[in-house]
């Protein structure tokens, strides 16, 4: 099993994060909107006497403390700052999956000192101002678990995978891992452990406040873009379709790109057949030089 270990950041809001080797430029990993540290499982175990990695659970998820308000993308890049100064890291590469993603420009746009690299994850994309259907509905999904409580970790893979009926032992063990890490005990069951009001918070933030190609422009580090090819449903349209790529494209310094075809944006994170497809970006940090 993958052997993260946790450390406690204190702050105006302790942080919960998790280590992985011990080498000294550990790679800062950072999940999506509901999501948390164990997102990055699979890339966890192909960095395996490769590269050390870092976990944050954000404010709001995982093990993480959960205040009721002072969310959005200002407050998580001031997180990545104390997780940079508690663990003694001037700068750091950083990896964000989805709202991750826009976690990691917002730290190297306001501390462009403390972020070297970027490896963009399915996110990121610049605001737009015009709602969609495809990132309603999937966020949709995904947060009306927040408000359920599940009997046991089996129904909540049903709610995930409906219909299958799968137990952790039917599912990869880096994958049941993180299903099981997303759990925590409440009054007749299980709840996520992720904040229904921190997703929120978080959601609306970045529909009115989320990064212009203004802003974009800003971020002067290198770049790599890792396209996931469907949305968030097999057979969906992608969150990042090639005229966003060319927007972002044209604001960031982007030095390498990967579409990753057949992968949605759950599966470019969860499979460990899509993950090899980048891994490699985490590994060798020569196309950011």
């Amino acid at each position: 099993m993958i052997g993260w270990r946790e450390e406690r950041v204190p702050g105006e809001v302790e942080i919960s994060v998790w280590r992985l080797g011990s080498g000294p430029d550990p790679l800062v990993c950072l999940h999506g909107i509901t999501a948390q540290h164990r997102a990055f499982n699979f890339l966890a175990r192909e960095m395996s006497g490769r590269r050390s990695l870092v976990g944050m659970d954000l404010r709001g998820r995982g093990d993480s403390e959960k205040p009721p308000a002072g969310y959005g993308l200002e407050a998580h890049a001031r997180d990545v700052v104390r997780v940079l100064d508690h663990l003694g890291l001037q700068e750091a590469t950083v990896a964000g999956h989805s709202m991750g993603a826009f976690v990691g420009l917002e730290t190297a746009r306001r501390h462009p000192e403390r972020v070297r690299a970027l490896i963009l994850l399915d996110g990121g994309w610049p605001r737009s101002g015009e709602p969609s259907d495809e990132l309603d509905e999937g966020l949709g999904r995904a947060f009306s678990r927040l408000e359920r409580t599940f009997g046991n970790l089996e129904d909540y893979l049903d709610f995930w995978f409906p219909g299958r009926n799968l137990s952790p032992e039917d599912l990869p063990p880096e994958l049941a891992d993180y299903y099981r890490y997303d759990l925590e005990e409440a009054d007749g069951g299980l709840r996520p452990k992720a904040s229904l009001a921190a997703a929120r918070e978080d959601a609306r933030y970045l529909a009115s406040r989320g990064p212009t190609v203004r802003e974009l422009e800003e971020v002067r580090r290198p770049v790599a873009l890792v396209r996931a090819a469907e949305g968030f449903f097999p057979g969906s349209e992608p969150l990042i379709p090639d005229e966003v790529r060319d927007a972002m494209a044209g604001a960031l310094d982007v030095r390498h790109e990967i579409l990753a075809e057949d992968a949605n944006h759950y599966t470019l994170l969860l499979d460990p057949r899509h993950v090899r497809r980048w891994a490699g970006l985490v590994a060798d940090e020569g196309w950011a030089r």
